[in-house]
């Protein structure tokens, strides 16, 4: 993870990099601006310079040309050469095809960068200017290196003051930058980054006199401690969810076990006393006649049917008992299953995190329709997932698995199955089936299997048990379908 906590790193420096390139741009754009209508500006002051040459040198020329005065218009032709960006000056005599015609000139010639333009010269013998003759014609060059040159120079003193300029600005953002925002925000991702859901923390604070009014820095930080409440108090919420789905589970395991031990043994006890001591009475006498030899030969078909009545009482009396387990939860009535097995997943789902059990609830809402006992359905479900959880507690926490799955296939029957991935069942274990007083957990009673199945056979469904081919047990629960599934 990377911590920026300098003005040299984060969004600083791509902040400058940003203004740089774009006063670069704009200062480029500016200078090119400047830089051309100077040009057109200079090159105006020639063209200006050049028409102020023909109204100043040409009378003066004129009249040294007609009197052939080659000192003088040298130094006429001379003054005009040291006139700002005039490199070549001429003077050549026209008008006497046969005499030699006189030519002056000083400066280099050039054949290009130049503006050129030639003035004819004229004379007026006499004071009419009518009169006038052309005598000759001044050729005039200026150069545009110079132009060039003043160009560059001033483009160099642009670029390099707005340069200047703007990395003074740039230098100066930077810091106000740093100083109103990235300070802070180093700050803010400090607290986030060592906040833990739980643990006691301070708000964040922002080391600066606080603006008013207060800005978006100290939104974000009332946001943040808003939130940081907000999750401690669901927190606190969410244990306070976690207590009563254990006390739910606690209450549900007592109320069961209550129910399958204490209650269900003392009830059967006294029912069956009775039957049971008459069945001890007509052994022990038949005993008693055995050892004094008078036992009657035809008396013992009538003392095995009166113990076989007796015995079929007290099979009576436990199938009458498995009725009550069946009607304790209260009536039967239409329930739809997936919705029954959706009410527990809470349950459920804690119960496998106390375990450390990864589970996977396939249970879909509303499900088929059943004719049963809400509380009974969701008390088979819960602790046939607690015992699944317990048969998983000797393996790795991560091959402990859990799978709850709500089967709804045609037919008239509907099933849920329970699959973890532990051991599996013993193979006497699954040749007696839920066998009472037979369990595959060395702390196990015995009863959870056979009550479970007394109850799913009460709702006229019933219990099967086996091992999957992958490993671990499975143990399916199915009821009849009383309805088609509700659109």
């Amino acid at each position: 993870m990377t911590r920026i906590g300098t003005i040299g790193q984060g969004i600083g420096w791509r902040l400058l990099l940003a203004i740089v390139l774009f006063s670069s741009f704009v200062t480029l754009s500016l200078t090119a601006l400047q830089l051309y209508l100077d040009y057109r500006s200079e090159i105006q002051d020639i063209r200006d310079r050049l028409s102020e040459i023909g109204k100043s040198y040409l009378g003066g020329l004129g009249g040294s040309l007609w009197s052939l005065d080659e000192e003088q218009i040298q130094l006429q032709i001379e003054g005009i050469k040291h006139l700002p960006d005039i490199q070549y000056v001429e003077v050549r005599e026209v008008g006497r095809p046969h005499k030699r015609q006189l030519a002056r000139s000083v400066g280099v010639r050039a054949t290009e960068q130049v503006i050129s333009h030639d003035f004819p010269v004229h004379y007026a013998p006499s004071r009419d200017r009518n009169d006038l003759l052309t005598i000759g014609v001044l050729h005039v060059e200026a150069s545009l290196l110079g132009v060039y040159g003043r160009i560059a120079d001033r483009a160099a003193a642009i670029l390099i003051s707005q340069g200047v300029k703007t990395f003074l600005v740039s230098a100066f953002i930077l810091f106000i930058v740093h100083r109103l925002v990235t300070r802070h925000l180093v700050s803010i991702s400090a607290f986030l980054r060592n906040y833990r859901l739980g643990a006691p923390v301070r708000p964040v604070e922002l080391t600066r006199t606080p603006p008013n009014p207060p800005d978006e820095l100290d939104d974000m930080t009332s946001a943040i401690n808003s939130m940081s409440a907000s999750l401690a108090d669901s927190l606190g919420e969410r244990e306070a969810a976690l207590r009563r789905l254990r006390q739910q589970e606690a209450a549900l395991d007592r109320a069961y076990r209550h129910f399958s031990t204490l209650e269900t043994a003392a009830k059967l006890a006294h029912e069956i006393k009775q039957p049971l001591a008459c069945v001890s009475t007509y052994v022990q006498g038949v005993q008693a006649q055995l050892r004094t030899g008078s036992l009657d030969q035809q008396e013992l078909p009538g003392l095995m049917d009166r113990i076989g009545r007796e015995v079929q009482r007290v099979r009576d009396i436990i199938s009458t008992s498995q009725s009550r387990v069946a009607a304790s939860g209260g009536e039967n009535e239409s329930l739809f299953l997936g919705d029954v097995l959706r009410d527990v997943l809470p349950l459920v789902r804690q119960t496998c995190d106390d375990a450390v059990v990864a589970a996977w609830l396939d249970v879909a809402s509303p499900g088929p329709v059943v004719l049963g006992n809400r509380t009974s359905l969701q008390q088979v479900v819960v602790n046939l997932v607690r015992n699944a959880c317990e048969a998983m507690a000797d393996l790795p926490r991560h091959r402990r698995r859990l799978r709850l799955l709500l089967i709804d296939e045609p037919g008239p029957r509907i099933s849920f199955t329970v699959q973890d991935s532990g051991l599996g069942f013993p193979r006497d274990i699954i040749q007696t089936g839920h066998a009472l007083f037979s369990s595959s957990k060395p702390v196990g009673s015995g009863f959870g299997l056979p009550i479970a199945a007394a109850i799913m056979a009460a709702h006229g469904g019933g219990l099967e048990i086996a091992n999957d081919e992958n490993g671990g047990g499975r143990v399916t629960c199915w009821l009849p379908r009383l309805e088609k599934r509700r659109e």
